[in-house]
């Protein structure tokens, strides 16, 4: 094999190489999207479940759902938000700040208020905010 044969197969490996990792990056990945399961939520809370005593706790006010992406939050007027607990930055479940009515991401310290608004920090866009129905003592979770 001479020189020229060498560069031109060794141009059409690079070539190939670059290629595949660039058609890789274009596919769909979980780690990528930081809220997994953020469509379709359909679930019911049970405000009488001990699981549910958190929200009614001054100190904490929250719980999250099941699957860890929806953080269902009661504010201080008496009422419930549900919103998408990863942060769009990077996927850190947010927490909820009673007295304040703020969720925080702990990570980067993104904050965000009831309506999942981006109030401050590095987050791209807003956490997205859930319909809540609460019928007696439960609450019906959707989005």
């Amino acid at each position: 094999m001479n020189r020229k044969e060498f560069l031109q197969l060794f141009g059409l490996g690079a070539t190939a190489l670059v290629a595949s990792a660039c058609l890789g990056g274009c596919g769909s990945s979980k780690s990528s999207d930081p809220v997994p399961g953020a469509s379709g939520v359909d679930f019911t809370v049970d405000l009488t479940a001990a699981t549910s005593a958190p929200l009614n706790n001054a100190a904490t006010g929250y719980i999250y759902s099941p699957t860890r992406d929806v953080i269902v939050a009661k504010t201080t007027a008496g009422t419930y938000v549900a919103l998408q607990a990863p942060c769009p930055h990077e996927g850190t479940s947010v927490y909820f700040t009673q007295g304040q009515g703020r969720f925080v991401c702990p990570n980067h310290n993104a904050i965000f208020d009831l309506t999942g608004t981006v109030l401050s920090g590095p987050s791209p866009r807003a956490l997205k905010q859930y319909t809540v129905v609460q019928t007696g003592t439960s609450l019906h979770i959707t989005g």
